[in-house]
């Protein structure tokens, strides 16, 4: 993961890292499905869910905060040397953003790695404060996927980075996982339900982005 972050990724390397990304995600929810807490969940309930299923919790940890975030800061990475070779400085911004949230994917990753072994159902307070903290940074990170969804498409209008399909799932990204994050960010149950739609589309836009930097050099 150090090696990914602190290189450009190649086309290859990006198109390779999109792919996994979404595979990450789908096998991270296959694992934790039904085992782990949501958004609106008492102290308790968080903490006896993490107690009750902790090694199907750790595994979809490690995959949608470990692996597919690895997958985020390579295709941030392939953003970054485009803009480079191609002298396009409006992808910059897209790049950064995509390493961004990769990295607050990582912080994600530790902090549940310290909620749910320490998981108590009868003391759930510290348990329940660490799962809505990471709840909190999922909101920034969908965020900053805002961010990069819409400086990507915005720097691919005077170009041939992405296709008109990928750019009209690009800006449906933006707009969606934007109420996404600011339903994570202030604990709405409510707001957070647009996960359900901007998921999809950002597990199909960053497999089309990193193919898209291995397509156009």
């Amino acid at each position: 993961m150090t090696t990914i972050a602190g290189e450009p990724a190649t086309g290859t390397t990006a198109r390779a890292a999109g792919y996994a990304h979404a595979a990450a995600w789908l096998l991270g929810l296959a694992a934790g499905w039904g085992a782990t807490p949501e958004v609106g969940d008492t102290p308790a309930g968080i903490a006896t869910a993490y107690a009750d299923r902790p090694v199907q919790a750790v595994a979809q940890a490690l995959l949608v905060h470990g692996v597919a975030a690895a997958g985020l800061v390579a295709v941030g990475s392939g953003l970054l040397d485009r803009a480079r070779r191609a002298g396009n400085a409006a992808a910059r911004p897209a790049g950064w953003a995509g390493v961004i949230a990769g990295a607050l994917a990582f912080l994600q990753l530790v902090l549940e790695l310290i909620a749910i072994p320490g998981a108590d159902p009868e003391s759930p307070g510290r348990t329940g404060e660490l799962f809505e903290a990471v709840q909190r940074v999922d909101g920034v990170k969908m965020l900053a996927l805002a961010v990069l969804a819409t400086a990507a498409c915005a720097a691919a209008r005077h170009g041939t980075l992405l296709r008109r399909w990928e750019l009209v799932t690009g800006w449906a990204l933006a707009a969606t996982i934007t109420l996404s994050g600011i339903g994570y960010l202030l604990l709405s149950a409510v707001l957070a339900t647009a996960a359900f739609i901007s998921l999809p589309l950002l597990l199909i836009w960053i497999a089309a982005l990193g193919a898209a930097l291995r397509r156009c050099p």
